[in-house]
């Protein structure tokens, strides 16, 4: 592996623009799914533009494919009123990193011209150690690693914190949260998962809420944070077990394979929150 380290006068960044329709839009403002969706799409194009590729396909020394999946991802509103059919939203993001190995993507939501939001994305690249197995997916390094600028503080705070969790998320004395109601939910692999093969990451905030509306939580204000720590994957046909917690504001969730491995942790909120 060889790394590429990029002066702060040539950081990637990327920035589109998008007139909010039926696609954009959800039953509740702007819809989190299309959000998540565009953000990861800009990501991935920052990390290859930030290698020197014109498509974001990654391999490793060997050959062998790799994804720069998800660690981590934060989603901020401070006015979830605001996106309106028929405005115009701007996504604008920049590429950071984070240690050694993870990198960040932080990307400014304006609507009409104001700030309404942010999401950072922080991910890592992997591969698989079994061809086809989800199960099997490993931590390995491209045949080129750019480095651009260290992450501003706000971002390397959302790191520290998922990496914590992480870490701890195994300890029996450790507190998940989301021991609460129970439900358990089939992905489907049409809708669900990507075109690696795998769960998509935001088919994980999808099938939380949507574990949620059956169980009949029906939140009365918009969705203003969510934060999610990946842990795993599962295959096609595996089904998900989905525990949660009732916050002040908000809710936790915790979500396990069928044998009980960690999947993802999350936590959500309604209540109105500060952007940085």
């Amino acid at each position: 592996m060889s790394l590429l380290a990029l002066p702060p006068s040539v950081q990637p960044t990327l920035s589109e623009r998008h007139v909010l329709g039926m696609a954009e839009m959800g039953y509740r403002g702007l819809s989190e799914q299309w959000l998540l969706r565009r953000a990861g799409d800009l990501h991935w194009r920052l990390i290859a533009r930030a290698m020197g590729q014109k498509k974001a396909v990654f391999t490793c020394a060997a050959g062998q494919p790799l994804y720069a999946a998800f660690c981590a991802t934060s989603v901020y509103f401070v006015r979830p009123d605001l996106p309106q059919l028929g405005g115009e939203l701007t996504l604008t993001a920049g590429l950071y990193r984070i240690g050694q190995g993870r990198l960040a993507s932080l990307q400014r939501i304006g609507v009409d011209g104001q700030d309404v939001g942010r999401v950072v994305l922080i991910s890592a690249f992997v591969g698989r150690s079994e061809p086809g197995s989800n199960r099997s997916i490993v931590r390995r390094m491209p045949k080129v690693l750019a480095i651009p600028p260290e992450a501003p503080f706000p971002v390397q705070r959302i790191a520290r914190h998922a990496a914590f969790l992480a870490r701890h998320a195994q300890d029996e004395k450790f507190d998940l949260r989301g021991a609460g109601e129970l439900k358990k939910i089939l992905p489907c692999p049409s809708i669900d998962f990507n075109a690696a093969g795998l769960l998509y990451f935001p088919s994980f905030s999808a099938l939380a809420d949507r574990s949620l509306f059956e169980a009949g939580d029906t939140p009365a204000r918009m969705m203003t944070s969510r934060h999610v720590v990946y842990l795993g994957n599962v295959e096609p046909g595996d089904g998900i077990k989905i525990s949660f917690n009732k916050l002040a504001g908000g809710r936790d969730a915790v979500l396990r394979s069928d044998n009980d491995r960690l999947l993802a942790l999350m936590r959500v909120r309604f209540q109105k929150c500060e952007i940085y």
